[in-house]
Order: C-alpha cells, then sequence, then structure tokens
C-alpha cells in the first residue's frame, strides 16, 4: 500500500489526538507509533519520511537548518516555476491570505513553502497545504497559536468566511 508524507501525518495526528483525549497521562514513543502506522497498513519508508519531515519542521523552527535570511516582511514573494507547479494558485492565495491577516510571517511562510517542496508530490492541493500550514504553525516558537484557531484552517470550508 503506498501513501505520501500527509497521509501518513494526519492519520498519525489523529490517532494521538484519540489516544490523548483518552488517556492524557501515557506518553507514546516512537517505537509504539512506528508499530501502530506500520499495523494501519502504512510502510516503514511511508513512515520514516514522514517522521523525517516533521523533525526537519522542528530543525527549522529551532534555527538549527536556516534555508534562507531574515526577510523583510514588506518584501513580495516570486514563486519559482517549480514552486508555481506544486503550488497552485488558490494556495499561493490562502498563503498571501493568512500573511495578509497577520498569521504568517515571511520566515514561516518560507518554512511552508520549504515543506511543501519536500513532499515529493506533483502537486498539492488546498486542503493537504492547511495541513502543512497547521503543522509549520503549531510548532512554531513565534506567539502563541490556538490550536482552535489552526482547526478552523483546516476544516475551513472555502464558502465560508474565516472567523
Amino acid at each position: 500500500m503506498t501513501h505520501n508524507i500527509l497521509d501518513v501525518l494526519t492519520y498519525m495526528f489523529d490517532y494521538l489526538f484519540e489516544e490523548s483525549e483518552l488517556d492524557n497521562t501515557h506518553e507514546i514513543d516512537d517505537i509504539e507509533l512506528k508499530a501502530h502506522l506500520s499495523d494501519a497498513g502504512f510502510d516503514v519508508a511511508g513512515i520514516d519520511k514522514a517522521l523525517s519531515w516533521l523533525e526537519n519542521i522542528a530543525a527549522l523552527q529551532d534555527g538549527k537548518i536556516k534555508p534562507f535570511k531574515t526577510l523583510d516582511q514588506s518584501s513580495m514573494r516570486v514563486y519559482t516555476d517549480a514552486e508555481q507547479s506544486k503550488l497552485d494558485a488558490k494556495a499561493r492565495g490562502f498563503l498571501l491570505f493568512m500573511e495578509n491577516i497577520g498569521q504568517l510571517d515571511a520566515n514561516q511562510r518560507e518554512m511552508i513553502i520549504e515543506q511543501v517542496m519536500s513532499l515529493g508530490e506533483e502537486g498539492i492541493d488546498l486542503e493537504d497545504l492547511k495541513w502543512v500550514v497547521m503543522m509549520v504553525l503549531g510548532n512554531s516558537n513565534d506567539g502563541e497559536v490556538s490550536a482552535q484557531w489552526l482547526e478552523s484552517i483546516v476544516f475551513l470550508d472555502e464558502n465560508r468566511t474565516l472567523q
């Protein structure tokens, strides 16, 4: 069974969320998590890629990896051809929207784009991009981000206004 990284990550987050609601005293270790994901049908290589992808977010947030300089918040982002092929106009518009409402700064945007480009997918749809945004912002050290607000982004109906 083949799955992409986001399939593994979304399943993993659902599982961890359910487990924390059932018993918030039990901490799940990597071995237990990998075993559960494997039992659910994910292959070991996909699990390892997904966990590595998450570790990369943490490294970016901690400043261990510096893929870009500190960016001027007033600058305009020009997407490369490869980025445009992965992120369609809706996805790029969503990132711009997030910046305009002050929920995403230029460095966080770059982290999101970096993570999207590392997914290895041909393209990413808006729903998957929202998951990436939630994962990057949820692991952010920059300011307080409400978990409820992050969930509202992921589950936002495109025909409704953001609350």
